[in-house]
Formats: C-alpha cells, sequence, structure tokens
C-alpha cells in the first residue's frame, strides 16, 4: 500500500484547501504539544465506553460534548484546526458532534466507508444528512503503519460513479493509501471520502477523538433535533453557537433571475483560493 510521506508543515492554508477539496484529506501537524496530548489521554480515560458491535477491541463513546473533561471540549471551538475552517468555510462554523474512539491491540481493523449519509442512518441521524460535513480526527498516539492507520482512497468523494454510492462498504481498494501521522497531528477528511483503520498490530492502543462540522449555510435536509437550553447550558459559554441552531441554513431556496445587483466575483468558487498564504 502507499504511503503518504509528504512534509505537512510545509503547506499554506490555500494548498491544505486544495488537498482536503482534491485528494478528500488533509493532516494538520502539531496541533497539540506533548503535554496537551498526554492530559486529553488522561481525560479521555476517564470517558465511559462501548464496545464496538464487531470487535472486543474498539470501544467509543459518541457526542462526548456535553459531559467531557473541559480540556477535551475546549478543542472543539479554538486553535489551529478551527482557523483552518474558518478559511476553508468562511462562514460560521457549527459543530455536528465529537466522539472518542479507542483501538487496543489486536483490533482487525475495518471495512472502507464513507461518514456521508445523504438520506439519513441509524449512526448519524438528521444531522447527517448535511450536504457538506468535515470531520477533524486528533490523534492522541502515534499513528504507524503497525497501529491502526489512516486508509484512504484519494478522490473518491469526487467520483460520480455508482461505486462511489456513499452507503457502499469495501474490504480493501487497489488505489489506497496509507497516512501515518505523530501523536497530537490532525487530519481533516471530507465526509465523502472512502477511509477505514487499518489493523492495530502494535504493543499499546491508539486512541483518536474526532469532532464533526458543517459551515452554517448547509443545513441537514432533514430536520434534525435541536439541543435544549439544558444541554446547551453544560457547555462552557464560548462552544454554545457552535451547537445552537442545528437546523440553521440556507433557508430561501428560490433561484436569482438576472439583476444588476448580482455579484460579479466569488472568490470562494474559483482555482485562486488555493494561493492563499
Amino acid at each position: 500500500m502507499e504511503t503518504d510521506e509528504r512534509d505537512w508543515t510545509s503547506l499554506r492554508t490555500g494548498e491544505r484547501v486544495r488537498n482536503l477539496e482534491i485528494e478528500g484529506y488533509v493532516v494538520l501537524p502539531g496541533l497539540l504539544a506533548e503535554d496537551e496530548v498526554r492530559a486529553l489521554g488522561e481525560a479521555a480515560g476517564r470517558i465511559g465506553l462501548r464496545r464496538s458491535g464487531y470487535t472486543d477491541r474498539q470501544w467509543f463513546a459518541h457526542d462526548i460534548q456535553w459531559d467531557a473533561d473541559p480540556l477535551i471540549t475546549r478543542t472543539l471551538g479554538a486553535g489551529p484546526a478551527m482557523d483552518f475552517l474558518a478559511a476553508l468555510f468562511d462562514d460560521d462554523v457549527i459543530c455536528i458532534g465529537m466522539t472518542y474512539s479507542r483501538s487496543d491491540p489486536g483490533y482487525p481493523g475495518m471495512v472502507l466507508h464513507t461518514d456521508s449519509h445523504p438520506y439519513g442512518s441509524e449512526q448519524l441521524g438528521a444531522k447527517g444528512t448535511s450536504p457538506v460535513i468535515v470531520r477533524v480526527l486528533y490523534y492522541l498516539d502515534d499513528l504507524t503503519p503497525e497501529r491502526a492507520p489512516l486508509r484512504v482512497v484519494p478522490h473518491s468523494h469526487l467520483s460520480l460513479h455508482r461505486d462511489a454510492m456513499p452507503y457502499r462498504r469495501y474490504r480493501e481498494h487497489p488505489e489506497e493509501r496509507q497516512v501515518l501521522c505523530r501523536a497530537g497531528d490532525a487530519v481533516v477528511i471530507n465526509h465523502r471520502v472512502f477511509h477505514a483503520a487499518g489493523p492495530n498490530t502494535a504493543g499499546g492502543s491508539r486512541r483518536m477523538l474526532a469532532a464533526s462540522y458543517r459551515p452554517a449555510w448547509a443545513r441537514p435536509v432533514r430536520r434534525a433535533a435541536e439541543y435544549h437550553a439544558t444541554e446547551l447550558a453544560r457547555l462552557a459559554p464560548e462552544l454554545r453557537p457552535l451547537f445552537a441552531e442545528q437546523n440553521r441554513g440556507l433557508a430561501d431556496t428560490a433561484l436569482a433571475r438576472w439583476n444588476d445587483d448580482l455579484p460579479g466575483a466569488a472568490p470562494g468558487v474559483g482555482p485562486l483560493r488555493w494561493s492563499r498564504p
């Protein structure tokens, strides 16, 4: 399997946007310092986990934003990852939720899949029907070829072929790529890209925090349940706007006809957006 061995530290913001938009993923290196990784790992160790439905070597918890240690939840609304999302979307950011997972030694890996559920699903519900979602994967352990590496099929999110139907699953793909990174790095993926985690044959677990976001305009196609005020009150004040108004988005779907007030430029549409410093 090909391994992506690029020096991700050299990419400008526009180049990171391009890699995410064209290849379906981008690595943001060094987002968390060593002491932050250690503290987050200790905090994550106190989260109550459920066993995966297909192996006893993986454990997870969804929607941890409500009860997790503030050390964990503060990563949702600040830092370099959020700066990147602001540049990527140029819009208010809505957080769909946060998950923690731990893949222990002996974990067999998973099938290639997408996180795109445009018609809904038992896993993501109505929130997953937004047309634009990205996931930020914070790794708390080094990703090595032996420790549940990220597997990605580059460009698969761009395909219009029926093989790219987002609910399909594949055991493997001849063009898939292995993505490795260090503890404290993050990987941002397009929700439509086919990806998976490889097996863990290393001597330690692979721990990951994953947060899903969408631009404010991209409301879910199916109406999602709004969070109650008592739930939002459990979040730090600066995080509440990320979770309020889960159905906020494009409301007026009437198509504009010709008029003199139409804009004559859209920097976010043309390829010059990839030239940003």
